[in-house]
């Protein structure tokens, strides 16, 4: 694929996207739903424009890092900007218990299902376990809204879910390389695990009040602000 086809695929995408949305906005269907009901449809259709989706048409830039390194940040920094900081240290506690042993322990219990279901081999079982684990709340959150549940409730199920993202993928990452290196010890699996959330959690909090920093020392810092968001 030429970066010409590569860029027109990625138009005509966000154009299906664009009327999904709307779509989705007439008939009162939660986005992620009707995104998730779109993927399906587009791939049932077949379309020429969607070939590279298919088995062995895949680009080379279209990794997992591009979704890691390239949406997944700013997917994630949309979600974040917009929640009371105050709100979420006041309820850090159940929020860090949800974001960290709420999706170990849903990645286990889904992880040890299947194995004693389906008989996959525990690792690959568990690894299936750790990527279904992380649950995005916005169909539940349209649901809240509707029903006028309390605020509190909604603001730890978004914020669990800006966090739970960072801790499925830190458990990937080690329970893939155990099933390639097949030298992992549960001591050695948690130890990694505690590095990478402690080291993330000191090296973000810098960077964010670097940045703070930054921008409130500039001449004109909504003016920065705005345009680091759009860049």
């Amino acid at each position: 694929m030429t970066s010409t086809s590569g860029i027109e695929f990625l138009v005509w995408l966000l154009i299906a996207a664009a009327i999904i949305a709307m779509l989705a906005k007439r008939l009162r269907i939660p986005y992620t739903v009707s995104l998730v009901l779109g993927g399906l449809l587009l791939g049932v259709i077949q379309l020429p424009i969607l070939s590279p989706l298919q088995p062995g048409h895949r680009p080379d830039w279209l990794t997992p890092d591009v979704i890691l390194i390239l949406f997944l940040p700013a997917l994630v920094f949309e979600g974040s900007v917009k929640l009371d900081v105050r709100e979420l240290l006041r309820n850090s506690v159940p929020l860090l218990l949800l974001a960290n042993a709420g999706v170990l322990l849903a990645a286990l219990v889904t992880g040890y299902l299947v194995h004693w279901l389906i008989g996959l081999p525990v690792l690959i079982a568990l690894l299936f376990g750790c990527i279904i684990s992380a649950t995005d709340p916005i169909s539940v959150l349209a649901i809240f809204k509707d029903l006028r549940v309390d605020k509190r409730l909604s603001l730890i199920m978004e914020g669990e879910s800006l966090l739970n993202d960072g801790t499925a993928v830190v458990l990937f990452g080690i329970l893939f390389g155990a099933i390639v290196a097949e030298k992992l010890t549960v001591p050695k699996g948690l130890e990694q695990y505690f590095m990478a959330v402690a080291g993330g959690a000191v090296l973000g909090s810098a960077l964010g009040y670097l940045a703070s920093q930054w921008i409130s020392s500039a001449a004109k810092p909504k003016r920065l602000l705005v345009t680091s968001i759009a860049v």
